[in-house]
């Protein structure tokens, strides 16, 4: 490729020698000025972006929905960031246990999962923790890598499976692959699993497979109760605002008194 050379001033004429600077000075101050808007465009986009993430420790908590429920809890993943427990131990919230995701099918793990489960015991709350079901993976080894990952105490809640899609193999295989994870959990634990699914999932693909154990449902009705199945938790909303957690988070609902919960724990 040639290079642009610039002729020597001799041959420049007294006009064209000033026409050349000024046209160099608007380059540069063009330059300048395209630099300097995009730096108050970075700017202004970070402060944006912390003033929306900033909003749940401006605004209030909404407890007029957790007041309500006979036993409140939230459950959350690494999809909530850096949790300020501290925050959140003095949220007005009356939250009694915390549920955390774990594990993910076969080799998955939560990247916040350690930190919380540690916390959430230093807090005081009943802790629970959950392994999201693939479909199109082995039901052994995604056993296998949530008992490798999650050490239970006594207290804590039995585990959970969390179950949300039917996947390639059809709904025969995965109502076998489910039922052969609640298996491998109850004989390993000593307590029968916890199960996690939405309403319309459970309706459509589980029901009459799973009843004999305890129901976690996911049905977005806020003030109004779950009437169409047996549950024991309901997750009524995925917009509560609790402090020291800088997104949504899941409220849930326990259908009975605190005391009925230690049915649900591990011995």
């Amino acid at each position: 490729m040639k290079k642009y050379i610039i002729p020597k001033n001799k041959n420049l004429g007294g006009g064209s020698k000033k026409v050349y600077k000024i046209f160099l000075t608007i380059g540069f101050l063009s330059v300048m000025i395209a630099l300097f808007s995009g730096f108050l465009g970075k700017q202004y986009s970070r402060k944006r972006i912390f003033s929306v993430n900033s909003a749940f420790f401006t605004g209030k908590e909404n407890t007029w929905l957790s007041t309500t429920k006979k036993s409140f809890g939230i459950d959350i993943s690494h999809y909530q960031g850096t949790i300020d427990w501290d925050e959140v131990n003095s949220s007005s919230h009356p939250i009694e246990y915390v549920f955390v995701r774990a594990t993910m099918g076969s080799n998955g793990k939560d990247r916040q999962f350690k930190r919380n489960w540690k916390a959430i015991k230093g807090s005081g709350y009943i802790r629970g923790a959950y392994h999201y079901y693939r479909l199109n993976e082995n039901s052994v080894l995604q056993f296998q890598n949530f008992a490798r990952t999650v050490k239970f105490s006594t207290g804590d809640f039995a585990p959970v499976l969390d179950i949300e899609e039917v996947g390639k193999y059809g709904k025969e295989n995965l109502v076998a692959g489910v039922l052969n994870w609640l298996r491998l959990a109850e004989e390993l634990y000593g307590v029968r699993p916890i199960i996690y699914t939405g309403s319309n999932f459970y309706h459509q693909f589980l029901k009459g497979h799973i009843e004999d154990y305890p129901l976690w449902i996911a049905a977005y009705s806020g003030f109004h109760p779950l009437k169409d199945v047996n549950w024991s938790f309901h997750q009524f909303s995925d917009k509560m605002k609790v402090k020291g957690i800088n997104s949504f988070v899941d409220g849930n609902s326990f259908n009975g008194r605190v005391s009925d919960l230690k049915n649900l724990r591990i011995k």
